[in-house]
């Protein structure tokens, strides 16, 4: 069968044709050239926030390096006021020969140090004993709040447009402007312990009142850290030599024994030491290059 087709369908035709061709350019053409260009401009703000942050960065350095210096200078001033870390030995051997140059007698030692930091706060009715809590609550806060948001990332649900809109939000937190922030912060600040040990010792001793009153002025005046946590006075016998006085002259004295009372003392006292970092000594290869 023939048909004819007329001058009115031969443009309806040609129209149809023209406007697939342009949709077909269009779609597989210019759209994925759009879609690249807009990619490319947000790398383009997120590079440029990133150029910012590095710029503040190197603007940052001399300041950085000038609080890194005080900061040093101010943690060795601190711990200088602290023992160097000591064995049981090495204490037993300080605090007797801090007794025997007071004319004291060392009884007993009870030494325990433990592996762990110190604990202990400061005076319960001092203002830093309130920030101490204050900076433990805030820690624990800080703990719990990220244990929620990790069991909130794992029982995340959503559908790919919440992901899509948390994307966006994550992009839309990096092209914030960055603030200028103290790396460092106070440095009052009340933070958690990681350097200073507290041996716990209880010393027995002896003697005149007068040396052992002389002996536990020593230790409260001390230079380093001590805390005396506890004392108490007692009294102990020993006998003594007496040579009495001749009765007839010529006759040579004898020597007999007295019981003689004294004074005694017991002290529980922690000692607080610095874990103070080794310097780092040099490798032979090191060696040989100088």
């Amino acid at each position: 069968m023939k048909s004819n087709l007329t001058e009115k369908d031969k443009r309806l035709l040609l129209i149809m044709f023209i406007f697939v061709v342009v949709v077909g350019i269009g779609y597989w053409g210019i759209l994925p050239q759009i879609k690249a260009y807009r990619e490319l401009e947000s790398e383009i703000e997120d590079q440029e926030v990133l150029k910012s942050i590095n710029e503040q960065k190197v603007a940052n350095v001399i300041f950085v390096e000038s609080q890194c210096d005080e900061y040093e200078t101010a943690m060795a001033e601190d711990k200088e006021k602290f023992y160097d870390m000591m064995t049981e030995a090495q204490i037993d051997r300080m605090l007797t020969t801090m007794a025997i140059k007071n004319g004291l007698e060392a009884f007993s030692f009870s030494i325990n140090i433990p592996d762990t930091p110190t604990d202990r706060k400061a005076y319960i009715y001092s203002d830093l004993y309130q920030q101490q809590l204050q900076y433990e609550e805030a820690q624990k806060l800080a703990f719990e709040s990220e244990l929620e948001k990790e069991d909130e990332d794992l029982l995340d649900t959503s559908d790919s447009k919440d992901k899509k809109d948390k994307k966006d939000k994550d992009s839309d937190d990096k092209k914030k402007e960055p603030e200028m922030v103290d790396i460092f912060g106070d440095t009052d600040t009340i933070g958690t312990n990681t350097d200073i040990y507290a041996a716990r010792v209880t010393f027995s001793l002896g003697g005149d009142e007068k040396d052992l009153h002389n002996f536990l002025n020593q230790i409260i005046n001390s230079d380093k850290k001590i805390l005396i946590t506890s004392y108490s006075w007692g009294e102990y016998q020993t006998t003594k030599d007496v040579v009495n006085p001749t009765v007839e002259e010529g006759e040579e004295g004898r020597i007999t024994q007295e019981v003689v009372t004294s004074k005694s003392l017991t002290i529980s006292m922690e000692i607080y030491m610095c874990d103070k970092v080794a310097e780092v000594e040099e490798t032979p290869a090191e060696e040989e290059a100088e």
